[in-house]
């Protein structure tokens, strides 16, 4: 019984219920659990087992006395007649059996090899009594005796035994009244019903949601806009902790300490600007900046909070939107940058080979010239030209010719450094600046680029089996007569132009100024 009622309670809070409802159901189990109690150590409730033992023996001594009497009698037909009779005046009887000292059924009334088996011989129960008959002083043998079975075989039989329906009568009955009683009670403790109708007409008419909590956290007054936000059919705020209504509890910090309101009364100071969301059965949710502040009792008690719930929703979708927009632009910036990027690169570069093109070489080789020639540092131009170069669009064609500008640039690109700048100078022309190179070192790298050129340029055209490229180089240095970047370049063509006069396949450095 007691683990069903647990059951039946534990089941409760899922059923709505009000304040009245809750407190009845609470004073009816208390009320329940005391008389199970006094019954348990006073038994003040009838035992039903111990009155249908004592009943059950009685009717046994009876039985017993006058089948002793018969068989007393020396009359044999006289037992057998008296068992029927027996049997058929009491009810509570379903079966009767004589067995002699040896074992032997002598006589019987009703199913008895049903009711009374081996599992009930030589023992006693409530439902199977043996009683011994002595005749003369002697064990003569022993009455069976198979009564109806005390268990309840239905559940109105379970209701109806005393305890079930005691416990029964109280818990409904007690609870309706309770109910009733303490419904007419909270109209009287209720706060908001001696609350004059102005002013609560007047919390009603802020757009605000407002709250009133007492010092345990309970709400003591809510007005309309905060009950439209938080209420649900069949739900009132009143007397409720706003931690206990399931669909706010996920929008609460999970210790109770640290609501707004319950910190404002702890701290006996204002607590403003916190944040709460009230979910909406629409499928949204309000959003509320929260302001709370004590309410002080003479000195510095504190008897409540007074809670303001500003509505942001509005707010924080144009927020929402706000930052979208510049998220979009932030985007759209960048997009644009990596455009202009994307330009920059394509305005410097080279669209066949991918190195700097004329213009862009100018425009960065005078800034390293004017380093140079301010720290006295050593700068070499080296002019490259592919030779034969007008034969090869001659016989192979200008794509061709093209593929051969692609894999010298790529072999160039390969044989300098990361501070040195190459170029695209016109046509076949290439133009290389080494700032910090001094003349033997930039003829050393224009002798490696040459060999490089000559060993892999032809191989690197896989459309023209057989293909042979060479180039030809010029070096310049920067010394005192030299005025410009211009007059460098001029002097390093200069210097290829006696490599192409000389064979070909060649570096010459530039002559000394005189």
């Amino acid at each position: 019984m007691t683990a069903a009622l647990s059951a039946f309670f534990r089941m409760l809070p899922r059923v709505r219920m009000g304040p009245a409802s809750r407190v009845a159901l609470g004073l009816c189990s208390l009320m329940i659990a005391c008389v199970l109690i006094v019954d348990f150590v006073v038994g003040v409730m009838p035992d039903q087992r111990a009155l249908l033992r004592q009943l059950r023996e009685r009717i046994s001594e009876q039985v017993a006395m006058q089948v002793v009497s018969a068989v007393g009698s020396g009359d044999p037909r006289a037992v057998h007649r008296l068992l029927p009779q027996i049997l058929d005046k009491d009810p509570e009887l379903v079966s009767l059996g004589i067995r002699r000292s040896d074992g032997q059924l002598a006589a019987q009334a009703g199913p008895h090899a049903s009711h009374w088996g081996p599992s009930s011989a030589g023992r006693s129960d409530l439902d199977h009594v043996a009683v011994v008959l002595n005749l003369n002083d002697q064990r003569w043998g022993e009455l069976e005796l198979s009564f109806k079975p005390h268990m309840s075989q239905s559940a109105w039989s379970w209701l109806m035994e005393p305890r079930v329906f005691l416990v029964l009568i109280l818990g409904v009955g007690g609870f309706v009244l309770f109910t009733l009683y303490l419904r007419r009670v909270f109209h009287y403790l209720d706060p908001s019903a001696v609350i004059p109708d102005r002013v609560r007409a007047a919390f009603d008419g802020f757009a605000e949601g407002v709250m009133v909590v007492d010092a345990a956290g309970r709400i003591i007054l809510a007005n309309a806009s905060l009950r439209r936000w938080v209420e649900r059919e069949g739900t009132s705020l009143h007397g409720q902790r706003i931690q206990n209504i399931p669909w706010l509890r996920g929008s609460l910090p999970q210790d109770a300490r640290e609501y707004p309101w319950m910190r404002a009364m702890a701290l006996n100071a204002p607590q403003k600007g916190e944040h709460l969301e009230f979910p909406q059965e629409s499928g949204g949710s309000i959003r509320t900046v929260v302001n709370c502040s004590p309410i002080q009792e003479g000195g510095s008690r504190v008897r409540g909070c007074i809670v303001t719930f500003d509505d942001v929703s509005e707010l924080e979708r144009i927020n929402t939107q706000l930052r979208s927009a510049m998220e979009d632009v932030a985007r759209s910036r960048e997009q644009i940058e990596k455009q202009n990027e994307d330009l920059r690169v394509l305005a410097m570069r080279d669209g066949l080979t991918g190195v700097l093109n004329r213009r862009a070489f100018f425009e960065q080789i005078e800034p390293m010239f004017a380093a140079a020639r301010a720290g006295n540092q050593p700068l070499c131009c080296i002019m490259s030209d592919i030779d034969h170069f007008k034969s090869i669009n001659d016989r192979f064609g200008h794509a061709t010719g093209d593929r051969v500008l692609k894999v010298v640039a790529r072999a160039l690109s390969g044989g300098v450094r990361e501070p040195d700048l190459l170029g695209r100078y016109g046509g076949e022309e290439f133009c290389i600046a080494l700032p910090g190179t001094g003349l033997d070192e930039a003829c050393m790298v224009a002798e490696r680029l040459r060999i490089e050129i000559e060993n892999r340029a032809g191989k690197g055209v896989r459309s023209t089996p057989g293909l042979v490229v060479t180039s030809s180089f010029g070096v310049s240095t920067l010394d005192p007569s030299v005025a410009d970047p211009l007059d460098l370049i001029d002097r390093a063509d200069k210097a290829l132009y006696h490599s192409k006069e000389s064979g070909r396949n060649r570096v010459t450095r530039a002559a000394p100024a005189t």
